[in-house]
């Protein structure tokens, strides 16, 4: 992809309170993407619906020109996007070499995105041919993980298992913390916000440490409780759906056993979120996410 770097840095400067980019960290940013030994970024799709990819594509400046509000706006250039099924203009073969270029490089970031299924050898899921060998989610997951700099899970398929281990589960999908038995960045949600996407991207590209909680999620992103910071606390409680400004928890919200900064970030470039539009908090970025009963 040939995304320059100052659409990149023109995309931080416009959520870089969301990102939490202090001014100090500008030097540092741009110094990182000029250099021409900045990493590789592999991205694979597996059990999943790629609504992580979509979520990230939506993070726009609704300020810019219209032909400037694309991906070309988030993605970024001296971190090359060596290989993404979505977005990539190569295909087949070329793609695949790209891929495998490089993983013969390493030092990549590997951003992982949907389940691992183990069940049938790994064929439920099969992401290329290479060499004659068809290559399943599983191997492939395996392979770069061993060559990557830093692996970052996208979407609570990748993080935990999510809908896609949901249920009977036939085709035995596993996180990628299980699939590879590797340090993890966990961004987990359905989707995952394009914020905490490029955050994670950022403090890669800039050395800082990312202090992790259990779950392996950044603490700056997921160390608040929702119901604590909630703005219909204080209110009444709803008795049925659709009852603006009142606590929906007796309704069956998930707010309480939730971790996130979903209530003062917000959704659609922080138009805003599922509480906000009379939805429950479905605890979707928790191991436990879909669980069961939505409703109560």
């Amino acid at each position: 992809m040939s995304i320059t770097r100052r659409v990149f840095l023109k995309h931080c400067a416009t959520c870089a309170g969301a990102i939490g980019l202090a001014p100090l960290g500008w030097g540092r940013l741009e110094a990182a993407l000029t250099s021409k030994a900045g990493p590789t970024i592999v991205w694979l799709h597996g059990s999943g619906c790629q609504g992580d990819s979509i979520s990230f594509l939506n993070r726009i400046d609704p300020a810019a020109d219209a032909g400037q509000q694309t991906a070309d706006d988030i993605l970024i250039h001296s971190v090359d996007l060596a290989y993404h099924t979505v977005l990539m203009a190569s295909a087949g073969v070329t793609a695949v070499g790209m891929a495998q270029e490089a993983r013969a490089r390493g030092g990549y970031i590997l951003a992982l995105e949907g389940g691992v299924p183990r069940a049938f050898g790994g064929r439920a899921c099969q992401v290329w041919s290479h060499s004659g060998r068809k290559v399943t989610y599983e191997q492939a997951v395996v392979e770069f993980a061993a060559h990557a700099q830093a692996i970052v899970c996208i979407g609570t398929c990748a993080c935990f298992g999510g809908i896609s281990r949901a249920g009977a589960n036939p085709t035995d999908v596993v996180s990628i913390q299980e699939a590879t038995g590797k340090s993890v960045i966990n961004l987990p949600g359905c989707p995952a916000h394009p914020d905490w996407i490029t955050w994670a991207i950022v403090q890669l590209l800039l050395g800082n440490p990312v202090p992790l909680d259990v779950h392996d999620r950044p603490v700056a992103l997921y160390g608040r409780n929702v119901h604590d910071h909630c703005p219909r606390l204080k209110h009444q409680y709803a008795t049925t759906l659709g009852q603006d400004h009142r606590c929906l928890l007796e309704l069956g919200c998930r707010g309480k056993t939730t971790q996130s900064d979903c209530p003062g970030r917000k959704w659609n470039n922080a138009v805003n979120w599922c509480v906000d539009a009379n939805g429950l908090c479905l605890g979707c970025t928790e191991p436990a996410f879909p669980g069961e009963g939505f409703y109560s």
